[in-house]
């Protein structure tokens, strides 16, 4: 009665040095890699919505002239035939 009484406590006690002493899968690294795993849905939600930035952007370039015109206007400087550029320079 007493060796299988001391033989389940060392069991036991050996069970509970591998949860949380031992390099594979202990409390520690299921803890870490969880972290880990809400970092990267934060990071990946934030893509996504960058994403449909950028196709809510690209379908408006797409379908309307006057926003294809307005942003050649502002990011490469082009003026339209017969107007005028004035610079100011502070």
């Amino acid at each position: 009665m007493k060796t299988t009484f001391f033989a389940l406590i060392g069991l036991l006690l050996f069970l509970q040095y591998k949860l949380w002493f031992t390099n594979d899968g202990n409390v520690s690294t299921v803890l870490k890699l969880s972290s880990d795993v809400d970092k990267q849905r934060a990071h990946n939600q934030n893509l996504a919505r960058r994403n449909q930035d950028l196709e809510a952007e690209i379908t408006e370039l797409k379908q309307t002239e006057a926003a294809m015109e307005g942003r050649a206007r502002m990011d490469l400087g082009m003026v339209k035939q017969g107007e005028v550029f004035y610079q100011v320079v502070e």
